[in-house]
């Protein structure tokens, strides 16, 4: 919609600038970065449900401000408070089936989150591209409202109730999440709660940071976002139509970020089927490498062509670098970096690891939305290419040489190897004893 709030018809009454819009872009993420640890500290100190609830709330108030918006401070007050809608469906989502999830299907399920996002952008692209502005927002505004409904039928989570000592309802919660087998639903309960009984105190923030394995893992949460922003999506998003428009191609603007999303999802898709069977670090480490060919390609195929040398006859290769680029990181790091978090930490620290990552997440996110012009004017678009593609070979690494493998493994397992334990094998074989009852 930003070439609609540009125009002569824009809804604000007169044409945006190009400042305005680059602030329209990155306030999403400010609000992001509040929401976070807003967010968890409503989750800490009420039910995951209402938690949930309450996620709804930034995204109504948002597009009914879209709605109403005639200046460009509502609009920006608008995003900022979509923003916060973004930051709290991060945090809620990832607890909410971290705590409900078996381990055999924890990481499919939590890749949803990333392939549900793309799945929004993809209906955004194609809604946006035949609809006006006003109709675009009012049927985004129907989504909030349809999950509150949703929501109502599912239950609190099982840690949440076990955490409160409410075992009688966290007895219940887990017969509606594991079916009528009661006794799995024991061996699960009695499991979360001897989990939880062995960590019961909640240490202080210098505790925390003082424990080897709390400090790996947010080693390793604050590297995975890392990876995930200094990797170029927001450069290749922000350079789409170019790209394909350089390569010669006849697709519109609009078929041309329609087909991105739809390679966005396809990823996704493909993430979520492989997720708990290829593994993890598998998936990291091909969508890395995937990503450092690409825009190592890319950035090439604009070095030459800024140099004055002839690519006609290489018109392919950005498209075909592109295309593989999106569905390189749809398949491997966006999913698994907001899955990893959320399956690092031990329950008693895990709310303030999430709000340090996450929020260091947001503010890479504004600082290479606000400056990236910036950096392109001082390197050149190429330049940033090669820049993010050795981001990409340096996460390859990190994650080969740190990253632990959590496919298919209990928590007390991914935590017993953080802090250099040695019970793995035994855990394992417990946990696979769960998962044949």
């Amino acid at each position: 919609m930003l070439p609609v709030l540009q125009s002569d018809a824009s809804p604000t009454g007169e044409p945006i600038s190009n400042e305005v819009g680059s602030w329209l872009g990155s306030l999403m993420c400010l609000g992001g970065l509040l929401a976070t640890p807003l967010y968890l500290f409503i989750s800490d100190h009420c039910r995951r449900k209402t938690t949930g609830y309450l996620v709804a709330v930034p995204f109504i108030v948002s597009w009914v401000l879209i709605i109403i918006a005639n200046s460009v401070i509502i609009l920006c007050i608008a995003r900022f408070t979509g923003g916060m809608g973004s930051g709290a469906i991060i945090v809620f989502a990832s607890l909410y089936v971290s705590e409900t999830a078996q381990d055999s299907v924890r990481g499919a399920l939590g890749s949803y989150l990333t392939l549900f996002t793309n799945a929004g952008v993809l209906f955004s692209y194609v809604i946006g591209s035949y609809v006006s502005y006003y109709t675009f927002a009012y049927t985004a505004l129907v989504i909030p409202v349809l999950y509150i409904a949703g929501l109502m039928w599912l239950p609190e989570t099982p840690n949440y109730l076990v955490n409160r000592g409410n075992y009688t309802q966290a007895k219940r919660s887990l017969r509606w999440l594991r079916g009528e087998d009661d006794r799995l639903v024991e061996i699960e309960l009695t499991k979360l709660i001897s989990f939880v009984r062995d960590r019961a105190e909640t240490p202080s923030l210098k505790d925390m940071l003082s424990a080897a394995g709390t400090r790996r893992a947010l080693t390793v949460g604050i590297i995975l976002v890392a990876n995930l922003q200094f990797c170029g999506i927001f450069a290749i998003l922000s350079y789409t139509v170019t790209i394909f428009r350089e390569a010669g191609s006849d697709l519109s603007p609009n078929a041309s970020t329609i087909l991105i999303g739809a390679l966005q999802l396809a990823g996704s898709c493909v993430s979520s089927l492989l997720i708990d069977k290829a593994g993890r670090k598998i998936l990291l480490l091909v969508s890395n490498a995937c990503m450092a060919i690409c825009l190592a390609a890319l950035g090439g195929y604009f070095f030459f062509k800024f140099q004055g040398s002839d690519v006609s006859n290489f018109g392919w290769l950005p498209v075909s670098s592109l295309s593989v680029y999106i569905a390189a990181i749809a398949l491997g790091v966006a999913p698994i970096t907001f899955l990893m978090v959320s399956e690092i930490f031990e329950p008693q620290v895990k709310s303030r690891a999430i709000t340090i990552i996450i929020s260091v997440m947001w503010l890479l996110t504004f600082l290479i939305g606000k400056f990236y012009t910036n950096l392109s004017d001082l390197l050149g678009i190429h330049g940033c290419y090669w820049l993010f593609s050795a981001c990409c070979v340096l996460g390859a690494m990190f994650t080969i040489i740190l990253v632990p493998e959590t496919k298919n493994r209990s928590y007390e397992s991914i935590l017993l190897e953080l802090s250099g334990g040695n019970e793995r094998k035994k855990l394992n074989f417990a946990r696979n004893e769960v998962d044949t009852f």
